[in-house]
């Protein structure tokens, strides 16, 4: 049913999905598809509530627990090299969680702390940019974006006012 769902529309099933109710194997297809773009993934991640694992370490964690972080793991992955690309009409509902993982994020790295799922915060700048106003145009950002995402991001965002 899903592979035959449109981009918007998979998207949208995406964004509410609670993981902890679906199929692993579900999940890792979900990842696995380059029809998300980067709020739809970021979305996905924190459905995971993935702060409850960020600093344990992995052999602490039982099987089940190790394999849906497998699925984060690929989706923290994918999320910093650029497979997912920014649409600016398919912005995160609440940019304040990815906010306050580059905020913790920092803390982590200045207090010594070693943390499992790290992002690359010039990756997720467009996700923190505030939505714009009627009329007004969208913030890209000045950061420079990963491989992929700088050769597919042109064909799929418009710049148009």
């Amino acid at each position: 049913m899903l592979k035959k769902l449109k981009p918007d529309m998979l998207c949208s099933f995406v964004r509410r999905l609670d993981p902890t109710e679906l199929d692993l194997s579900v999940l890792r297809w979900v990842a696995a598809r380059q029809e998300l773009d980067l709020g739809t993934a970021l979305t996905l991640f924190f459905a995971f509530n993935p702060r409850r694992y960020n600093l344990l370490p992995r052999e602490a964690m039982d099987d089940d627990v190790r394999a849906r972080c497998s699925v984060i793991d690929v989706l923290c992955q994918r999320i910093n090299c650029g497979f997912y690309v920014p649409i600016a009409s398919r912005r995160m509902d609440n940019p304040a969680l990815v906010a306050e993982w580059i905020k913790r994020q920092s803390e982590n790295i200045e207090a010594g702390r070693r943390s499992r799922w790290v992002f690359d915060a010039s990756i997720l700048s467009p996700m923190l940019v505030d939505k714009p106003k009627a009329g007004q145009r969208a913030g890209r950002g000045s950061a420079r974006p990963g491989l992929i995402q700088g050769l597919f991001t042109p064909l799929f965002v418009s710049n148009k006012s």
